[in-house]
């Protein structure tokens, strides 16, 4: 089953422009273009190019276009904390036949974990053992 509020696939470069409208936006696409070359490793990106992947995101539904002045302003329509969600979701049931514990064992098994990650392992797991109880209830 699809989900309808599903964020289509973002190529590489669209996922960079939509993480710089994470941190500063409204912006124009000059602003897009600008920090994305700032920050970019990559071969410098044209205008045009830019115009060009901000437009697909707007047909993707994934950023808002304001037309109203010009410079034309976009947003972002999907949350960061959505879409990170949405992608290890599809990550675990491709990879994990849906098991996300798998995942999270696995990650911990890569290597040491900072002190403060630890911690926070430790918190999310008491949280959930109350949970677990009332479940089983």
């Amino acid at each position: 089953m699809v989900d309808k509020n599903a964020v289509p696939e973002l190529g590489p470069v669209e996922f960079a422009l939509l993480r710089i409208l994470w941190k500063q936006s409204p912006a124009t696409s000059g602003e897009v273009l600008d920090e994305y070359n700032r920050r970019s490793a990559r071969k410098p990106l044209a205008y045009t190019t830019v115009m060009t992947l901000l437009t697909r995101l707007v047909d993707k539904g994934v950023v808002a276009v304001d037309r109203d002045r010009q410079p034309f302003r976009f947003s972002p329509r999907v949350g960061r904390e959505a879409l990170l969600k949405q992608r290890v979701r599809e990550f675990v049931d491709v990879f994990f036949d849906g098991r996300a514990a798998d995942l999270a064992v696995r990650l911990v098994e890569e290597g040491p974990l900072p002190a403060d990650a630890i911690e926070r392992l430790d918190e999310v797991l008491r949280e959930q053992k109350p949970r677990r109880k009332k479940e089983r209830t």
